[in-house]
């Protein structure tokens, strides 16, 4: 994957990916260290560079104050998390200061550098972060014999967006055919009824072009599938074939 990564990063001559290092030497390589972590890295060890269908998030080693400045010369927006968010091109980026990443201004972790945010993601599969600077995978030594298990996880369960997290689980579950492991499972169980279930399809219509959960008429029907790995992937074959078959 790392090879996959650099080459992509620095070397690919799509508009995209120019942009992208011309963004990163403008605004984010001056810092001490700069890594790109969960999404793009995650996307990329799932399926490589056609995978990627997720926004950057950069977590950035510098002093706050700086990285707040360059919040204001680039117009990005101000977070609840403590980060920032602007887009340019195609590019949607989120990016904060290292010292400012939720769980250690919560006091869940003690962050000194980039390997210590790889503890600070809620879901398993996103705590993974490429190294800017060295060109290096930072993640556990378990990650991807996790991700090859097909088995979604909740890594650090204190999180401020529940919800989000929530509607998150369920779109991954579905859209990538995975099951959830015990700690998630038990999330989802506790946290799924009917005024939820309403309030994750209103976010979803907002939030997203392709509505996954509209095909669910309660909580109960959601959360049976979502617990059943094995109904999941027939429902999902199912849908498939019907789709192939020509109409008459």
């Amino acid at each position: 994957m790392k090879g996959r990564l650099d080459r992509f990063v620095w070397d690919n001559t799509t508009p995209e990916a120019v942009l992208l290092r011309q963004l990163l030497k403008q605004h984010f390589m001056g810092f001490e260290s700069v890594g790109i972590i969960g999404g793009l890295v995650r996307d990329f060890a799932l399926g490589g560079r056609y995978a990627f269908k997720s926004d950057l998030d950069l977590v950035i080693q510098g002093d706050p104050r700086e990285v707040a400045q360059l919040a204001s010369r680039v117009g990005a927006v101000a977070n609840r998390f403590g980060g920032f968010g602007y887009a340019e091109g195609p590019w949607k980026i989120d990016f904060w200061a290292l010292q400012n990443t939720w769980a250690a201004t919560a006091g869940h972790v003690a962050v000194r550098d980039l390997a210590d945010v790889v503890r600070c993601t809620f879901f398993d599969w996103d705590a993974v972060v490429y190294d800017l600077r060295n060109r290096r995978v930072v993640c556990d030594k378990t990650y991807f014999q996790r991700i090859h298990s097909r088995q979604l996880e909740i890594s650090l369960r204190s999180n401020p967006g529940e919800m989000g997290n929530l509607l998150r689980a369920a779109r991954r579950i579905i859209r990538w055919r995975l099951t959830p492991g015990p700690v998630l499972a038990k999330f989802i169980v506790e946290q799924l009824d009917e005024r939820t279930f309403a309030a994750l399809k209103a976010s979803e219509r907002r939030k997203y072009g392709d509505r996954m959960l509209d095909g669910f008429s309660s909580a109960a029907q959601l959360r049976a599938m979502l617990l059943d790995g094995t109904r999941l992937q027939r429902e999902l074959a199912g849908q498939m074939a019907l789709a192939l078959e020509p109409s008459l």
